[in-house]
């Protein structure tokens, strides 16, 4: 397997193949074959970005690689799942959260953070993210009673029960950790994104804050997506904490809770 396979691509292998690992303005990590270890650092070509939608963490991207110069993105390759939402600031229609994934962990906590309706409305910007399975995971379980969570009769996917403490339902979430595969992380400030990664790692990685007690909202220190590869071979996309979570097309947004501060930078 070449390494732009182990990062996820199933099409045929040719030169000049990458996968965004983060962004950085016009400029952008990548894996590839050209390089076996560590990432280049390519600049998005303006020319060829006019009209067209620029790459972002998770994109497959072809690109052409200068050995002793600056190498160039050309164009963002077809994606087979994406999560988009209502643009908040109303600049645009919508806003991609996340691409090119395997599975979505729609995370939202049982303490203050938890709300059905918000959770209703995630699973509707779920319905269409293409060749993708949507799981919902209720973290910090060991803080709340059985009582407080929904069945899953009671939503249109599969719902995950999972503590970080007690380790409940860890084993159905490594269910969709594979070699080669991507899990992408999205849900307010605090529900526990960089916990699970670091779960999932090994060891800590992600930097993570507590939870405000008296307000429930969580400090979190993630404000930008990063792909990072787990010593299993799978891929965790991990993203901002969302505020609004809103259907493309519809006016009405939903304030979830949560606030984010600078994070972490990792290096695969």
């Amino acid at each position: 397997m070449t390494r732009i396979e182990q990062f996820g691509w199933r099409g045929a292998v040719e030169p000049g193949l990458g996968r965004v690992v983060s962004a950085h303005g016009d400029y952008y990590h990548l894996v590839c074959n050209e390089q076996l270890t560590g990432e280049i650092l390519a600049r998005k070509k303006k020319s060829a970005f006019r009209d067209a939608t620029p790459p972002m963490t998770g994109d497959f991207v072809r690109f052409l690689h200068n050995k002793s110069g600056e190498s160039l993105v050309l164009e963002v390759l077809p994606r087979f799942s994406h999560f988009e939402r209502k643009d908040p600031g109303a600049r645009r229609s919508s806003q991609t959260l996340a691409v090119n994934f395997d599975a979505l962990f729609i995370m939202m906590s049982l303490n203050e953070n938890f709300s059905l309706p918000r959770l209703e409305r995630y699973l509707a910007l779920a319905e269409d993210i293409g060749k993708a399975k949507a799981v919902v995971l209720l973290t910090k379980s060991d803080l709340a009673s059985a009582a407080a969570i929904p069945t899953p009769a009671a939503l249109s996917c599969r719902v995950l029960r999972v503590s970080s403490v007690t380790g409940e339902g860890m084993d159905a979430v490594r269910e969709y950790v594979a070699p080669a595969s991507t899990v992408a992380l999205v849900g307010s400030s605090g529900v526990g994104k960089s916990t699970l990664l670091n779960f999932l790692a090994g060891e800590e990685i992600a930097a993570t804050q507590e939870v405000q007690e008296w307000s429930g909202k969580g400090r979190h220190t993630t404000t930008s997506r990063e792909l990072v590869m787990l010593p299993c071979g799978a891929m965790v996309l991990d993203t901002p904490g969302i505020r609004e979570v809103g259907r493309i097309g519809e006016v009405e947004l939903l304030q979830a809770k949560g606030e984010s501060s600078h994070r972490w930078r990792n290096k695969s």
